[in-house]
């Protein structure tokens, strides 16, 4: 469909992914072409049978998988069972009969970017650990995105793991200093951006929707909430992110060079702005209500 906005999604799911995964699914005149799993939130076999079943739940079982990295450029993945739980999803969904395809994520990408130069847009919701071997497999490649979006850092604001770094970039530091640094433009929605989108205990427990995929939504968020007391507050990071791909002026911006901390062990995975007018494009202001407008229209439930 040639005046589709075509779209890959490389993700870790993860509610919040889910969510985003969800949206994107419903969003009009947007083709899905296919989702890339990394290990993240969980390891990459869960985030690949998640990515699988969300699929299957929405009849969209005609859009590829492809499975991808399982550990990061170094180490190993700490994982995010506390927020998102073991399986990470907060309802259990059933086993999904479908298969990831025998391409590998890397590959894929690769495949579908050079098939389809200047056209895709390439929404990073998880560690960049497969963008990452991207460039370093398929040097050039990743330039042929029409628009490259990460959810991901902590720019001028505290962190999610440590005081200094967000998950994401937590996760693989190697990973996300090789795309910022590698003058591939990004637009990059970060945890200060993130943090201005979210829904509290009474409004999840409260949503109510009229369609399917909403209604997936819906109990995941409620779901999150019930498996701990604690929670106040669940803010959108990935659906946020996937809005900025789709609808680019939902948020302002401004441009900047961003390094990421691999060295210092206190300090991994911290986003350093060393200056402006750099290569990434970082989110700064977000239009918190036309954000929850397009929930709305996507997943047909209001906040």
């Amino acid at each position: 469909m040639p005046n589709q906005l075509k779209v890959i999604i490389d993700t870790d799911p993860g509610v919040d992914d889910a969510i985003a995964i969800l949206m994107a699914l419903a969003w009009p005149g947007v083709e899905v072409l296919g989702l890339t799993t990394v290990g993240g939130n969980v390891p990459l076999a869960r985030t690949t049978r998640n990515a699988l079943a969300l699929l299957e739940y929405a009849g969209r079982t005609d859009i590829p998988v492809a499975s991808g990295s399982a550990r990061p450029i170094s180490s190993s993945f700490g994982y995010a069972y506390a927020v998102h739980g073991v399986s990470g999803l907060t309802r259990r969904l059933p086993r999904p009969k479908t298969t990831p395809v025998d391409t590998n994520a890397v590959d894929f990408l690769a495949a579908r970017l050079r098939g389809l130069p200047g056209q895709i847009t390439l929404i990073a919701l998880g560690p960049l650990t497969n963008l990452a071997w991207l460039t370093l497999h398929h040097p050039g490649v990743l330039e042929q995105t029409a628009h490259l979006v990460v959810m991901g850092g902590a720019v001028n604001t505290p962190g999610n793991v440590t005081p200094y770094a967000e998950f994401n970039f937590y996760s693989d530091p190697e990973a996300a200093a090789m795309v910022l640094s590698s003058g591939v433009p990004v637009t990059l929605v970060d945890l200060a951006v993130c943090r201005r989108v979210g829904i509290d205990r009474q409004g999840a427990e409260g949503l109510a929707t009229r369609t399917r995929l909403g209604r997936l939504a819906a109990q995941l968020l409620a779901n999150w909430f019930r498996r701990d007391p604690q929670r106040q507050q669940f803010e959108f990071y990935d659906p946020l992110a996937l809005a900025v791909a789709l609808e680019p002026s939902l948020a302002s911006t401004y441009q900047a060079a961003i390094r990421v901390e691999v060295t210092d062990p206190d300090r991994r995975g911290e986003s350093l702005v060393t200056g402006l007018g750099g290569p990434v494009e970082v989110a700064q202001q977000v239009d918190k209500q036309r954000f929850f407008d397009l929930m709305e229209r996507t997943l047909g439930f209001v906040v």
